[in-house]
């Protein structure tokens, strides 16, 4: 008999297989805790974003004109958009992310086998670095462990659990993964009747 918790879990971790930008690079048991940290400073920067993004000029209506609000909002709705599409270009610039085929949910992912990826074995540890189509968590970084290793032709890729990964990152890919889905299942219901 499923528990609520268990109901609850497998509903906030819904998978969606999709071509990403991503890195995943093996990692060092002395460099785990250097990794953790720029995990930490992740959160740091999303949680300071997110209050940021609280700041509103209604706040001071009465100081201002109705037109004065609504275009100071504006402005800083784009530059907020602007801030995290430089924050997209610069890290994807940091270092070449190659398209991969991936299946991804707030949990882990599964990277399917690359020609120039290590040999992975059951335990190995991994920085894991994927972009996904979100303007406030563009790229995630995670500290990944391989949970099992595919050797099976098509279907050869290894299966990494989330050791280490900050809050709104996996808020971010249980969202990419429920719009994917949605917008998936909308797709075919329109093949269908049409």
């Amino acid at each position: 008999m499923m528990s609520e918790k268990t109901g609850a879990e497998r509903r906030s971790s819904v998978r969606v297989r999709s071509l990403l930008p991503c890195q995943v690079s093996a990692v060092a048991v002395d460099d785990v805790e250097a990794l953790e940290a720029r995990i930490l400073d992740a959160a740091v920067l999303e949680s300071d974003g997110v209050m940021h993004d609280a700041l509103d000029w209604r706040d001071h209506a009465e100081d201002l004109s109705r037109e004065m609000v609504f275009a100071l909002n504006e402005l800083r709705a784009m530059r907020q958009q602007i801030t995290e599409l430089q924050r997209l270009i610069e890290s994807h610039n940091e270092a070449g992310l190659n398209s991969r085929w991936v299946e991804l949910n707030d949990q882990g992912m599964w990277l399917a086998a690359g020609e120039e990826d290590p040999t992975w074995s059951i335990g190995d540890l991994a920085e894991i670095r994927v972009q996904i189509p979100s303007l406030h968590s563009p790229e995630i970084l995670a500290l990944g462990e391989v949970v099992r290793v595919d050797e099976d032709g098509e279907r050869s890729g290894a299966a990494f659990v989330f050791r280490a990964i900050s809050q709104p990152h996996k808020h971010a890919i249980a969202r990419y993964a429920l719009r994917r889905e949605r917008q998936l299942a909308r797709s075919k219901r329109f093949r269908f009747e049409g």
